[in-house]
């Protein structure tokens, strides 16, 4: 088996991935697109508002009245809402910037998917995954949103991909830190999560190339400290504006209320939702995550990809299943994770998805044009459904 770095970008794949994202933006402001989702309808609405608001206020938005609630919005930090607040000050229709702005995290996404999967598996099969995920059940739930699941998407795996290439390079370690405090910054604690895979990947993924594996680990620990500075200054200038703190809130709300280990009804409740998160994980990958099902049951012969994976996947259900409120949208790296290792596991052992992947793994233009049509197609659907 042939594993290492590919090469996925190039001019001709830039070009047609930024005409894809320019087609697809024309035909939401085209056709007024408005999300049915609430929390994208949020979203979107308050880039809107922060885009009319001085820069000075940006950190602090407010819900307006959205699900009849009033002051500050503090649920998240603000990270989302910015580059939409951007886009919208340059001239982009603010009903739809949010949405526009989401295109670009999906392309980013399918870009890294083949770069991380291909450290651990067959090329081809890398490739492949490039147009394949985006026919998971999932994609096509989140093909239009403006919320935060591609974005986290995004910066997870480039979390991913840089803390492999820090073994070789330390110049990767600035894109580590980087992809966490984005990560941070848009989805709050959840970025831990980002955090643990990448220390299970250095434990349990081979190194492509000969590096030393400490780099990695500095980089780790950099990203950490970066991200604890970065809510200090959060903080502080949150503080100064509002007068209010950010923290306390998120940690009193967000986290201190998420769940109550002094219950006794924890162990049930935990188990149920380990039952409903492991369901949702078989639907929303399907049909790949069949093939990875079987491949966990095989572990014993089994590439240590695969053990990460489940390693990772574990950490996700196990440490939110005791949680309060329970969403797919929580787990939504692994619905990724768990098709891209249920495509590889079903190449192996069929040769007509072998074929498959082999014939198309040169396609370059494959990736951008499934994601204009099916992009287009689900506009469309949405747009004219009486």
């Amino acid at each position: 088996m042939v594993v290492g770095r590919i090469r996925i970008a190039g001019m001709r794949t830039l070009l047609l991935w930024l005409a894809a994202i320019a087609l697809g933006a024309a035909a939401l402001v085209a056709l007024d697109y408005h999300s049915r989702d609430p929390d994208s309808a949020l979203y979107a609405r308050l880039s809107a508002d922060l885009s009319s608001q001085p820069l000075s206020r940006w950190i602090a938005p407010e819900w307006g009245g959205a699900w009849n609630t009033e002051g500050l919005f503090r649920e998240h930090p603000v990270g989302i809402l910015l580059p939409s607040a951007v886009a919208i000050r340059f001239g982009f229709s603010p009903e739809q910037a949010a949405y526009a702005v989401n295109m670009l995290y999906q392309a980013g996404a399918i870009v890294l998917l083949p770069l991380v999967a291909a450290l651990v598996m067959r090329q081809s099969d890398a490739r492949a995954l490039a147009w394949v995920l985006q026919l998971l059940p999932v994609s096509f739930v989140y093909r239009i949103r403006a919320n935060q699941e591609h974005p986290l998407l995004m910066c997870f795996l480039a979390m991913i991909y840089a803390t492999d290439r820090a073994r070789v390079r330390p110049a990767w370690i600035a894109v580590m830190v980087v992809s966490f405090c984005g990560l941070a910054l848009i989805k709050g604690a959840f970025a831990m999560f980002a955090l643990v895979a990448a220390a299970l990947w250095l434990l349990l993924a081979p190194p492509v190339e000969h590096g030393a594996s400490w780099r990695a680990w500095l980089g780790l620990a950099v990203s950490a400290i970066s991200v604890v500075g970065l809510f200090a200054l959060y903080e502080a200038v949150y503080v100064s504006v509002t007068g209010e703190s950010f923290l306390d809130f998120y940690r009193s709300t967000r986290l201190g209320a998420s769940m109550d280990v002094t219950d006794p009804r924890i162990i049930p409740h935990t188990l149920r939702n380990i039952v409903w998160y492991t369901s949702r994980l078989a639907w929303f990958a399907a049909p790949w995550s069949l093939a990875a099902f079987a491949a966990w049951l095989m572990l014993p012969r089994g590439p240590r990809a695969a053990v990460w994976a489940l390693m990772t996947t574990f950490v996700f259900i196990v440490v939110l299943s005791p949680a309060n409120v329970r969403a797919e949208r929580f787990i939504f790296p692994l619905y990724f994770i768990v098709g891209a290792l249920g495509f590889a596991a079903a190449s192996r052992r069929f040769a007509a998805v072998d074929r498959l992947a082999a014939r198309t793994a040169d396609w370059w233009w494959l990736p951008a044009v499934t994601w204009m049509v099916l992009f287009l197609a689900s506009i469309g659907s949405r747009s004219f459904r009486l």
